[in-house]
């Protein structure tokens, strides 16, 4: 479970792991749907972005453990990846702050780096890490 803290500490969370807010209402949608899998189609007309870019999203969310595919069928389906307690800690923060504060946490990610900028960095994070 996450420290308990101040309400900030969930901004951070957020701030650090998701890129952006279609990523973060994928996750969302994902995790209060669990155990249903979605497929790219369904979650792009929900997010409101084209399919291409939801595949591109749900990649991303893959790489950060945070969604897993949940069928290898056609269409592919995809559902919340539950690693741990403390993941699903983080989410139901996560989830609550984003009720409360849409327009504060949007805000927040619009003002991150590009992607392109923030994948460099992170490439750099993950060697650090395994050093």
């Amino acid at each position: 479970m996450p420290e308990s803290g101040p309400q900030l500490d969930v901004y951070e969370y957020i701030f650090e792991n998701i890129d952006s807010v279609p990523h973060l209402e994928a996750v969302i949608l994902l995790w209060n749907s669990r155990p249903v899998g979605w497929t790219a189609e369904e979650l792009a007309s929900r997010l409101y972005v084209p399919t291409e870019r939801t595949v591109e999203i749900l990649k991303d969310l893959i790489r950060q453990q945070l969604v897993q595919q949940a069928s290898s069928g056609q269409p592919a389906r995809f559902s919340y990846l539950p690693r741990d307690e403390e993941q699903d800690e983080w989410m139901f923060r996560v989830d609550t702050a984003y009720r409360r504060e849409i327009v504060r946490i949007s805000s927040m990610l619009h003002s991150k780096a590009s992607p392109s900028v923030r994948e460099f960095a992170r490439a750099f994070r993950f060697k650090k890490d395994r050093d």
